[in-house]
């Protein structure tokens, strides 16, 4: 559908990318009335030339998030900001891959801590309940929480907290027994929890498991070292090795892990499991699982590894539709990897 771009907005993620946001006239399409679609980063943003009041075609991806196919007039008047639009700091364009991003230079931009304090307590993080970004954002404001171990000593505002609007005492108590809850939890969603760059849960898995659960060992290793975990790329294995570089983090780090105990998990897998090593990419609807990330969990229990996209390593797509137009269909089939659907991924490992 044809629209009009009226401004350009910029976000500052808990990463510290600001990330550019078309806003335009409102238009219908699936269903429902879409005003803003993601940009994504600087390359895109050139490549379209965008431009307030520019012509642009817009679409759903998967019939769900908004994107621009086209500019149709394309001016390319954007101006990429100097300042980061929420703490004021100087912005550097960075060179990934062959993408330019434009990040936040100050690592303690409000924004971040914000985004980084909400991902702590996700699910697959912390799994803290009761911690909406608009409470945290409300106690960095009071400045009861300044950094991760901070929320294990919210217990010293507590007189404070429970005359704040929409808490109270029950809120409270939940609350603090969330977090007391989240005190015991496994190494592998600590170090997904600290929000480093890239580092995805599943990333996360795999070097702890390399590393047998040690995090000491974890926080020394060079990035050369950490390139030789099957499934960690040296982009990754940089921002991992950067992370724990910063004499702050560390520091942070050393407090935090005071607060906690880690589960003690056997790491060991059977060898008889005919998966041990192999590693898969899970796309489309699920069937026998509740869910891709239950079916995720399934794999690794038994050996096997997950990653969000093929390669020349992936060893199996598990797609049910397996004559379906996907681009994980697509790379797997030009790859010559195999397709499994759900029953013959049981029926493999059942052998």
């Amino acid at each position: 559908m044809e629209t009009r771009i009226l401004d350009i907005e910029w976000n500052t993620s808990r990463t510290g990318l600001i990330n550019p946001v078309a806003i335009f006239e409102p238009v219908e399409i699936e269903g429902t009335t879409v005003e803003r679609a993601s940009v994504h980063n600087l390359s895109i943003l050139e490549e379209l030339k965008l431009g307030v009041g520019d012509t642009v075609k817009v679409y759903k991806a998967n019939m769900i998030i908004p994107q621009i196919a086209e500019n149709l007039t394309q001016s390319g008047t954007i101006e990429i900001p100097s300042h980061c639009p929420v703490c004021g700091a100087h912005t550097e364009i960075k060179k990934e891959k062959t993408a330019k991003t434009l990040v936040c230079t100050n690592a303690n931009c409000k924004a971040q801590r914000l985004r980084a304090l909400a991902h702590f307590t996700t699910r697959d993080a912390m799994n803290i309940e009761g911690l909406s970004e608009a409470t945290i954002e409300k106690f960095l404001e009071k400045g009861y929480l300044k950094d991760f171990t901070s929320l294990y000593n919210l217990a010293a505002y507590e007189a404070d907290i429970i005359q704040m609007e929409g808490l109270g005492q029950k809120s409270y108590q939940k609350l603090i027994a969330s977090i007391d809850k989240s005190r015991e939890v496994a190494l592998a969603n600590f170090i997904y929890a600290l929000g480093i760059n890239g580092v995805g849960l599943g990333t996360a898995k795999l070097i702890c498991k390399h590393y047998n659960n040690d995090l000491e060992k974890m926080m020394l290793a060079s990035s050369e070292a950490l390139t030789q975990i099957d499934g960690v790329g040296p982009v990754i294995a940089q921002t991992f090795n950067e992370y724990f570089s910063l004499e702050e983090n560390k520091q942070m780090v050393t407090n935090l892990v005071k607060e906690l105990k880690f589960k003690q998990e056997d790491l060991m897998t059977s060898v008889e499991s005919p998966i041990v090593g192999k590693t898969f990419v899970v796309t489309g609807d699920v069937h026998h699982f509740k869910n891709r990330k239950e079916l995720q969990v399934k794999i690794e229990a038994l050996g096997g590894k997950v990653t969000g996209s093929v390669s020349k390593s992936t060893n199996y797509l598990i797609n049910n539709d397996s004559e379906s137009s996907s681009s994980k269909n697509k790379k797997a089939k030009e790859l010559k990897i195999p397709i499994l659907t759900e029953d013959e991924f049981l029926a493999l490992i059942e052998e």
